[in-house]
């Protein structure tokens, strides 16, 4: 199968050795680890060892995940106007 983005979601009660071993999961499965937010990670891996993921203990949530193809409004801020409107 191919490697996907998935999100993975940590147990709130999760000890620091179940984190370590979620991590080590991941990267034995020949995977990379993109980023990681709080009690978020966010990985790619080949979408056979998913549920290797989804049964490592303290994982809450694991699934993939697209992230290609979403078009990121720009956002452009306008000096002018405030200088116009501070006057």
């Amino acid at each position: 199968m191919p490697i996907e983005t998935h999100l993975i979601k940590v147990a709130e009660n999760a000890t620091a050795l179940q984190v370590q071993r979620i991590l080590k999961v991941v990267l034995g499965a020949g995977g990379r680890i993109e980023m990681v937010a709080g009690r978020t990670i966010i990985a790619s891996l080949d979408s056979n060892y998913a549920e290797l993921v989804k049964k490592t203990p303290g994982v809450a949530l694991a699934g993939g995940i697209n992230l290609r193809g979403r078009k990121i409004p720009k956002i452009v801020k306008k000096v002018s106007d405030e200088k116009q409107a501070g006057s």
